[in-house]
Order: C-alpha cells, then sequence, then structure tokens
C-alpha cells in the first residue's frame, strides 16, 4: 500500500495480522509501552522475536487458552506482518490454519445429538 497507495489482498492480510496481535497483546497497534521506545505493535513483535520471546507479545490474562492455539495464531499473525508481502500468507491459507490448528468445536445446547 505504501508503494503503489492501492490495498490488495496482501494489505488486508498484514491489517489482519496487526489485529491478531492486538487480540493477543491486548494492546492498541500505538500503545504507549512500546511507542516510547520507537516502536509500534509489529516492531514489538520484531523486537521479541530477535530476542527469542516471541511469547511475552502475548497478554498475560490470556487464560485458559490452549498453548498450541496461542502459538498458532503467533505464527499466523507473525506470517500476515512480515515486511516482504510475497512471504505473507493468502487469507484463504489464513482461515485454513485458523480451522485446523485454532478453531475447536463450542458446545451447543441447540443441539443434542441423542434426541430423536
Amino acid at each position: 500500500y505504501m508503494q503503489s497507495g492501492r490495498a490488495t489482498e496482501k494489505t488486508d492480510v498484514y491489517s489482519f495480522g496487526v489485529l491478531v496481535l492486538e487480540v493477543l497483546s491486548g494492546k492498541r497497534p500505538t500503545d504507549a509501552s512500546f511507542i516510547e521506545k520507537g516502536l509500534n505493535i509489529v516492531g514489538w513483535l520484531n523486537f521479541l522475536i530477535t530476542e527469542n520471546r516471541p511469547r511475552e507479545i502475548v497478554d498475560l490474562n490470556c487464560e485458559g487458552v490452549q498453548v498450541e492455539s496461542l502459538d498458532a495464531l503467533l505464527s499466523v499473525a507473525t506470517q500476515c506482518v512480515s515486511s516482504s508481502p510475497e512471504d505473507r500468507p493468502t487469507m484463504h491459507r489464513v482461515v485454513q490454519v485458523l480451522e485446523s490448528e485454532v478453531m475447536t468445536p463450542c458446545p451447543s445446547d441447540f443441539y443434542d445429538s441423542n434426541s430423536d
């Protein structure tokens, strides 16, 4: 987007990655905690990755969430915010990963499989 001024699927993927980082961290993209260090949420993630501490981006209040799901979300977000658009996944691929590695069926009272 910065080069052409046009939105593309890859800019949408990047934005989705930022959204996932917001959800994981509980912080806005321009939170003061990293703005004062000259970073945004993506820069903060990249810093944590270089320090081999990417999980530190996850909000400590994310209790009860499976570690595998958090890791999958973090991996998806990291791929989505790649500085190289060519390295970003398609949204189709993102959905596949989310469906296979993150989402679990929710129990429902609406449908009882034992009823006639």
